[in-house]
């Protein structure tokens, strides 16, 4: 009698898959996505997307099923705040280039898919970057969360704690005072950070922090892993990484 109440207790207990194993999220980093003027700069062309690609790569998640989410949406997933939808992904877009605004934002806007684009603010304005006009612009589209990038885009364990702590704090409140909501995530520079700098985010504010190693979280830290989209990649190896 014992065995048989505890198949019929098990096929009520039976975990969800999310409850079998960590849920582990592909958090995706893009630079620039534009050709690459200069053919001889192989460093930029490992960072560049063509505008072709990256329209392809989206359409690969929109026809898939893939649900592009923000970073808040993650974290209210990990605290069991919200649901978990279809195939979650996190697109992400580091140093607020102009080809954000021109090349990203429109194929987002048709897909109705959701990014954080991550800002150093100290630069916003500047030749190839996005000036706030167009950062306020995408803001109210609801699809975009902007978050830290530190204000001068700089190597954050160089510096003083208190020299870190600036960066951090400056450039989150710049960002929040021009979109109107809490910048909670920050993107560290070079995906550089140790322990002194992830403490100094937490004084900061900040509810998570991204560097650039290769993986896909399993959880909120103050240090979580990227897959660094390649502009060398087929639709094929992009998919793989999935």
């Amino acid at each position: 009698m014992r065995f048989f109440l505890t198949i019929i207790l098990s096929l009520f207990f039976l975990p969800t898959p999310v409850q079998a194993a960590a849920l582990r999220v592909p958090i995706l980093t893009y630079h620039y996505i534009a050709n690459n003027p200069n053919p001889k700069d192989i460093q930029r062309d490992a960072l560049s997307v063509s505008p072709d690609k990256f329209e392809a790569q989206m359409s690969y998640l929109s026809q898939n099923g893939y649900t592009p989410i923000t970073l808040d949406t993650l974290y209210g997933i990990y605290n069991k705040q919200t649901s978990v939808p279809a195939k979650p992904v996190v697109l992400t877009f580091d140093d607020g280039y102009i080809d954000f605004y021109t090349n990203v934002f429109p194929v987002l806007r048709r897909f109705n898919f959701h990014a954080v684009s991550f800002i150093p603010t100290g630069l916003i304005g500047g030749g190839y970057y996005m000036n706030w006009s167009q950062i306020k612009e995408i803001a109210s589209s609801g699809l975009v969360t902007f978050e830290g990038h530190t204000v001068n885009h700089v190597n954050l364990p160089s510096l003083s704690y208190t020299a870190a702590l600036k960066q951090l704090v400056d450039s989150k409140n710049i960002i929040q005072a021009n979109t109107g909501y809490p910048v909670n995530f920050v993107a560290y520079p070079y995906g550089s950070s140790n322990g002194t700098v992830q403490a100094a985010a937490r004084q900061a504010g900040y509810a998570g922090g991204l560097g650039i190693w290769y993986g896909k979280p399993g959880g909120p830290s103050m240090n979580m892993p990227r897959i660094k989209v390649s502009g060398f990649w087929s639709i094929k190896d992009f998919a793989s990484r999935l």
